[in-house]
C-alpha cells in the first residue's frame, strides 16, 4: 500500500529512532498463526523474512503465503532472484491437468493456501488443487549451519486411483543480480552463476538432497526466464545442460513417477550459494 509523503516520513523516522535505541521489534500477528519475525527493512511484499549468519555466511530470503521464495540473498550483498519468480509446478498425466504457482504467475486452479505452522526458522504451507485431486505441503526451513534453504515438498494423491505426476521446482535466477547469468544442470542439481570475466563468480544452486521416491529426476537449464508448463517441463531447456550468459535463463528441477492412491510422496531440495 502506498503511504502519503507525511506518513512515509513519519514511518521512516519512527523506524530510525527505534533502531537507535535498540528497541525490540513488535510481534506481528496473522489469523491463528503469528508472522515470522521481520527485520525493520522488510518490504510490505515480504510477509515471511528469514535471516541467518553474517558476511560470507549471510543468508536472507522471503517466503510468500503461497510458498514461493520471492528473494534470496547469500552471502551478504549478493542477490539471486529474477523478475519471473520462483515456485512449484505439478502435472497430472492422465487426464492431463497442469497446475503451477511461480509467484508472479499461476495457473489459477489452486485453493487458497493454509499456513500449518510458522516459527523463526520454518514455515509449513499446504495447498490443494481446485479439483481436490492433489495436495502439496511445502516445508521451507532455514538451515543456519550451512547457510542454506531446505525445501521439502510432500505431494498427496487424494483420489482412489494411482496417478502419474510431474512435480517441479522452478526459479528465475539472476545470479549476483546479473540478468544474463550463466546456468547449468545435472541429474542432481541446477545452478546459475555470474560468469563475468575476472569476477568472483557468485551464484546459487538448487540441489536434490534426499533419495527420491519418484522413478525419474533431472535438472534443466532453461533458455528463457519464464516458468514452464509443468506438463511440458523440458520445453525451452538446453539440450547440453548449460546456458551461456548471453541468454536470460532460468532453472527447473523435475521429478516424475506414479503416486499411489491416497498416499504421499516426498522430495527434499536445498538452495545454497555456489
Amino acid at each position: 500500500m502506498k503511504l502519503g509523503s507525511n506518513l512515509l516520513f513519519t514511518a521512516v523516522l519512527v523506524a530510525t529512532l527505534a533502531a537507535l535505541v535498540n528497541a525490540p521489534q513488535p510481534a506481528l500477528a496473522q489469523t491463528a498463526i503469528p508472522y515470522a519475525e521481520l527485520n525493520g527493512e522488510s518490504p510490505d511484499s515480504c510477509p515471511h523474512l528469514f535471516t541467518a549468519g553474517n558476511n560470507s555466511t549471510f543468508l536472507q530470503y522471503c517466503v510468500s503465503d503461497n510458498g514461493n521464495i520471492s528473494s534470496i540473498q547469500t552471502p551478504f550483498g549478493h542477490f539471486h532472484s529474477g523478475a519471473k519468480g520462483e515456485g512449484y509446478g505439478l502435472c497430472q498425466e492422465s487426464p492431463i491437468v497442469e497446475y503451477h504457482d511461480y509467484g508472479v504467475s499461476d495457473s489459477g486452479n489452486w485453493q487458497s493456501p493454509q499456513i500449518l505452522s510458522l516459527t523463526k526458522s520454518v514455515i509449513k504451507i499446504s495447498r490443494t488443487t481446485s479439483d481436490g485431486r492433489w495436495t502439496l505441503v511445502q516445508t521451507i526451513s532455514k538451515v543456519a549451519a550451512n547457510s542454506s534453504i531446505k525445501v521439502v515438498m510432500a505431494l498427496t494423491n487424494n483420489i482412489p486411483s494411482d496417478q502419474v505426476a510431474y512435480l517441479l521446482r522452478f526459479a528465475d535466477l539472476d545470479a549476483n543480480q546479473m540478468t544474463y547469468s550463466s546456468s547449468g544442470a545435472s541429474a542432481e542439481s541446477v545452478w546459475a552463476w555470474d560468469s563475468t570475466p575476472d569476477s568472483a563468480h557468485y551464484g546459487l544452486q538448487l540441489q536434490t538432497t534426499a533419495k527420491s521416491p519418484f522413478w525419474y529426476q533431472q535438472g534443466f537449464a532453461r533458455r528463457i526466464p519464464d516458468g514452464p508448463n509443468a506438463c511440458d517441463f523440458a520445453a525451452d531447456s538446453s539440450r547440453y545442460g548449460w546456458v551461456e550468459a548471453s541468454t536470460n535463463s532460468s532453472i527447473a528441477y523435475v521429478y516424475v513417477g506414479p503416486v499411489p492412491s491416497l498416499q504421499t510422496l516426498t522430495v527434499t531440495l536445498s538452495y545454497h550459494a555456489l
